[in-house]
């Protein structure tokens, strides 16, 4: 995909936990395309202001707000000052969503309530307050970042929340279609720093995934960026998975031709 200055210019979007890793790649990409970037940070305030200068030093247009989107009152006033200061937000990347692998036996109930208000309520939440004006202008993309620990038994309640949060982006496409289009894009392990300091797993994780390597936080941001422009103007309600082919359900290989059957 060519970048394309213009591609989403006269949009706002606002990008959750946009203050480190992924989110980080994911704003600066929409705004390199012309969108207005909202950068949200939940604890880090100088992080999310470097980003947004960055974001001005190459061109574009950018503001870091804080929230805590664990807490459905702090999703709802983070909408309302985006749109008092920036006005309507028309793409919403719902990419915030703490880690959590606690066994549910040990697992305190309030953090299960933190991780699912946080990965899937705060969804919902953002998704009611963004959708009327979308609607009203005839145009709005949200997409949410899952992880492909949604698709396995694995990573306990954060597990959970994102395999629920696979039924919920079904749902919305539904619920608001036609103008909003809403899809899930869920990598797997991602590449970076986090990754690094962790090396006997990471190279499970590579030999585990048939294309040899980790995705990206580019490769997320490119198809994120691609799920908001035109080429993906049918599409709604899917989930693009980014895992190398490392959660495809494979059988093991019968060498069928040297005489071992079954």
């Amino acid at each position: 995909m060519t970048e394309d200055a213009t591609l989403l210019q006269g949009k706002l979007a606002l990008v959750t936990g946009s203050s480190s890793g992924a989110g980080v790649e994911i704003a600066t990409a929409l705004a390199r395309r012309g969108a207005r970037v909202a950068v949200h940070y939940r604890t880090s305030r100088a992080a999310a202001e470097m980003v947004a200068r960055a974001i001005g030093d190459g061109g574009g247009e950018a503001a870091a707000f804080q929230a805590d989107i664990a807490r459905a009152d702090d999703v709802r006033r983070l909408i309302e000052e985006v749109g008092e200061r920036l006005g309507p937000i028309s793409i919403l990347v719902n990419n915030a969503g703490p880690f959590c692998d606690t066994p549910f036996t040990m697992l305190a109930e309030p953090d299960w309530d933190y991780v699912m208000d946080a990965n899937l309520k705060s969804v919902y939440v953002a998704a009611q307050q963004v959708a009327p004006e979308m609607a009203r202008l005839g145009w709005g993309r949200i997409v949410n970042v899952g992880a492909t620990s949604g698709l396995v038994r694995s990573h306990g309640v954060y597990g959970l929340a994102k395999a629920a949060l696979l039924s919920l982006t079904e749902s919305l496409a539904v619920e608001l279609a036609p103008h909003i289009t809403v899809n899930a894009v869920v990598p797997s392990q991602i590449a970076g720093p986090r990754t690094d300091r962790m090396p006997a797993y990471r190279a499970a994780a590579i030999a585990a995934t048939p294309l040899g390597r980790l995705v990206t936080p580019g490769e997320i941001a490119q198809m994120v960026v691609l799920l908001c422009s035109p080429a993906f103007d049918f599409v709604t309600g899917r989930a693009i998975v980014m895992d190398g082919g490392r959660t495809i359900p494979v059988f093991a290989r019968l060498n069928l031709a040297a005489g071992m059957e079954p």
